[in-house]
């Protein structure tokens, strides 16, 4: 059974993180002298696609396990309709890479505690709480400890990127997806930004990617962005910029997760969400956060974006926006859908709509990445069988000294009807 990460393992870690962020944008001219990867191959390494399927012979995973094999994907993302138990999601997760060497798969899932846990103790894993619980009852570095647990578990099953933190600020209790899901760790940027690195350290131990999410902030509007246009312009405030800053300042932020979310401040001038806006992740998230890493996409497939914009127009503006990675969660039920959306976006570098440049950048990023990970997978020790890990110690909390008490007033609990309609969505996408 995997021990604690020795100090040499997180220290390991720490550089190569270091590196990987600080790292020039571009390949220098010896490596792309070295190998020269096609258009299509550089395109498919910034596409990660979910499917249908929960064993090793099912359509779905034999069709990703082919695209990985031919370099047509990037990686993979499960969910809750993939995941059965600890022994199968193992098995699946290696089926899907194969005799890819090392991380040559980015293989993601959404586990965050509370509601949304893909990896869930009705399925056989253990259960965690909801970041607002955490930042209730827990100092930092007893979060730490149960993160550590939850980023152990992943590693177990084959994961290597998890979608979290969540640093939105907790500043609408009544937000349907994020405050009445407890998904926040509080309202105090600062206190935020401790329990977020808290979860990004944890699991950093043990090999696996994380991404800050939902860059500008999810935290102060009153929609789901899974079900329609959110408009942040009477809500959102700058603060809420506070914990990427803090994060990105200290290196503390592997990938920046973009929200489909609309503010004029992050539009150019155009009523368009982050995601399609080069203003939101080039002006800001590159320019003034000072991030060199990987941006990724909140979900194509969500409403915000597919009632308003085609598959197609919608990837080449993300492309064109900055994103590294674009993420579609439902991508698996079109058999040939990772060829298309390569044709897609080859046909708009071939036509001048997108710089070949953009492309190579976002490769060189996400190929940093991958090199990263390698260095530090490569010094942990054995991975534990899934399936045997103890749970968190829960029971043995220690007060979050900086933790605020709970307000009066806060806001109730989704009504059944409500709780079952979220818990819908939050399966099909985060």
């Amino acid at each position: 059974m995997r021990q604690k990460p020795p100090l040499l393992t997180i220290c390991l870690l720490a550089l190569a993180l270091s590196a990987y962020l600080t790292a020039p944008a571009m390949r220098s001219a010896s490596a792309r002298a070295t190998a020269e990867p096609t258009l299509d191959a550089m395109i498919g390494q910034m596409l990660m696609l979910g499917f249908e399927g929960t064993s090793p012979d099912a359509a779905g995973s034999r069709r990703m396990r082919r695209l990985a094999a031919e370099g047509k994907i990037g990686g993979v993302i499960l969910m809750d309709r993939n995941i059965r138990s600890p022994a199968q999601t193992r098995a699946l997760v290696a089926s899907i890479r194969g005799d890819l060497a090392g991380p040559g798969l980015f293989v993601a899932v959404d586990q965050e505690g509370g509601l949304v846990q893909r990896l869930s103790s009705r399925k056989g894993f253990n259960a965690y709480p909801t970041a607002s619980t955490v930042a209730r009852l827990y100092a930092p570095e007893r979060a730490r400890q149960v993160y550590e647990t939850m980023a152990r578990e992943l590693a177990a099953a084959g994961f290597n990127m998890n979608f979290g933190p969540v640093v939105d600020l907790n500043l609408n209790r009544t937000n349907p997806i994020i405050g009445r899901l407890g998904r926040s760790y509080g309202s105090d940027p600062d206190k935020v930004t401790q329990y977020a690195r808290a979860f990004v350290d944890a699991h950093r131990a043990y090999g696996i990617v994380t991404a800050a999410k939902h860059f500008p902030g999810h935290g102060s509007s009153w929609g789901d962005s899974h079900e329609e246009f959110i408009d942040l312009s009477k809500t959102w405030k700058e603060v809420e910029l506070s914990p990427y800053r803090q994060l990105a300042g200290s290196g503390s932020m592997d990938m920046v997760m973009i929200g489909h979310l609309y503010h004029p401040a992050f539009s150019g001038g155009k009523r368009l969400p982050a995601t399609l806006s080069p203003t939101a992740i080039d002006g800001w998230v590159r320019d003034r956060l000072g991030f060199s890493g990987v941006v990724i996409t909140d979900d194509m497939e969500m409403g915000a974006i597919k009632r308003y914009h085609s598959l197609n127009a919608a990837a080449v503006m993300a492309v064109n926006s900055g994103n590294d990675i674009l993420l579609y969660s439902n991508a698996g039920r079109d058999p040939q859908f990772a060829e298309k959306l390569i044709t897609t976006i080859r046909q708009a570098v071939e036509s001048g709509q997108i710089p070949r440049s953009r492309i190579e950048t976002a490769y060189a990023r996400i190929m940093r990445l991958r090199e990263s990970m390698r260095v530090v997978q490569a010094s942990l020790p054995e991975v534990a069988t899934v399936g045997t890990i103890p749970p968190p110690v829960l029971s043995e909390a220690v007060p979050a000294q900086r933790a605020a008490p709970l307000p009066a007033a806060s806001a109730p609990p989704p009504e059944p009807e409500e709780r079952r309609g979220l818990l819908r969505r939050l399966r099909d996408y985060f």
